[in-house]
């Protein structure tokens, strides 16, 4: 078993091993997250559109949303610890990967047909295609995303990583409300579900040419109580950190929005400024600074900002904030993956990954109950986003002592 993401940085012997060998494989695993991103952009644009299409009050979306959140939070992790079963055969592992990104394809097709049908009858069927829709994609985002662990060492997680967070920054930045909002639902589901099966099936196409020599053909062991420990508080960190993003999308845009700086306008600063960074903070990882102090140091430019953004005057001002926050998104994200991939076990990275992204759904669901009280004012959301960076901060730092407190014999 290979040990955990450590502090301090690499040789570079290991970026040398990752480099040539493995780059095809982690750019194809950075389009189909990108594929991920854009389609859940298009998802939530279109949600309350779609239902009162359909007949149905807008108000249910909330439901929707949270519904998806919780059952996702849940279905991610026994996706990724399904995939490690399964990781010697890439007909099983790609069982669920392919299964998950054809279904959840045809269902985003349907989606908009259904829509514009009578009650009783198509229409009827929106909500339900809706609710399916999601918990498709999250059949297969654990199990294809842990595949990164095959092509690159722990301590050259980060930069790999950093070439998915970019790939993901991306696609948000690319795809401005406004503008997927002017092509209409359908071509727009379209493009986004041609967009999964390509990228999916080439994903496919590499692993099955460049199977990892390192992948093992033997079932994961049993977890130690220690490593159960460790995956609950990763699960928590998937969890305070992306609950802290959903709050900082909604207060940022509109707290910092004015004359020169529109709330569309600050959150493509944002996602710029995380896909400009994501590989030069991976990069940086790899050196002298360290994996962990990059996490930190990007923990710690959110907490910060965050708490500080609504005192910032100026459209050029709040736009430079902006995209510093989105870099120390970037930094954060590459770090969290990177450890989900091997802070439980190498061998258990889909199980890793999937309480990761588990929490990300437990985080939807809890955003979106917030939100049925009451839409929070936008100092309050950044406040809120300041508080739960914090906890993630110190959630992290207990998972790292956890760790290395149980060295790999």
């Amino acid at each position: 078993m290979r040990p955990a993401l450590p502090a301090s940085a690499p040789d570079g012997a290991a970026v040398g091993t990752l480099a040539p060998a493995r780059w095809a494989p982690v750019l194809a695993l950075a389009g189909l997250h990108a594929a991920v991103s854009v389609a859940w952009v298009a998802y939530q644009l279109y949600l309350g559109d779609l239902l009162t299409r359909a007949g149905f009050p807008g108000y249910l979306a909330t439901v929707i949303l949270t519904v998806e959140g919780f059952v996702g939070g849940l279905i991610e992790p026994v996706t990724g610890a399904l995939s490690d079963r399964a990781r010697s055969g890439m007909f099983r592992r790609f069982f669920l990967v392919m299964g998950g990104v054809v279904l959840s394809s045809l269902l985003f097709l349907a989606l908009p047909v259904a829509a514009v049908g009578a009650r009783p009858g198509p229409a009827s069927l929106v909500p339900a295609l809706l609710v399916a829709w999601a918990l498709s994609m999250a059949v297969f985002r654990a199990p294809a995303l842990s595949l990164l662990g095959r092509h690159a060492r722990p301590g050259g997680l980060p930069l790999a990583a950093s070439v998915l967070t970019g790939a993901g920054a991306r696609g948000g930045a690319a795809a401005p409300p406004a503008w997927l909002l002017s092509l209409g639902p359908g071509p727009t589901f379209a493009a986004a579900s041609a967009a999964l099966v390509v990228s999916a099936l080439v994903v496919r196409a590499l692993e099955r040419r460049e199977p990892a020599a390192s992948a093992s053909p033997e079932a994961p062991r049993r977890l130690e109580g220690w490593q159960a420990r460790a995956g609950w508080m990763l699960l928590a960190v998937g969890t305070t950190s992306a609950l802290a993003l959903r709050f900082l999308l909604a207060g940022l845009p509109r707290v910092g929005a004015g004359p020169g700086a529109s709330a569309e306008t600050i959150t493509t600063a944002f996602f710029l400024g995380a896909a400009l960074a994501a590989v030069p903070v991976g990069r940086a990882a790899l050196g002298r600074v360290g994996g962990g102090p990059v996490t930190v140091g990007g923990l710690a430019v959110l907490v910060v900002g965050s708490a500080l953004v609504t005192r910032v005057d100026g459209p050029g001002a709040v736009l430079v904030v902006a995209g510093l926050l989105g870099a120390g998104l970037a930094a954060t994200q590459n770090g969290l993956v990177a450890w989900s991939l091997c802070a439980v076990r190498t061998e258990r990275s889909g199980l890793g990954l999937g309480l990761l992204l588990g929490g990300g759904g437990v985080a939807l669901g809890a955003f979106n109950l917030v939100l049925s009280v009451r839409k929070p004012a936008p100092e309050s959301s950044v406040l809120a986003a300041a508080i739960l960076y914090g906890l993630t901060l110190l959630l992290l730092a207990a998972l790292r002592r956890t760790v290395r407190a149980h060295p790999v014999g």
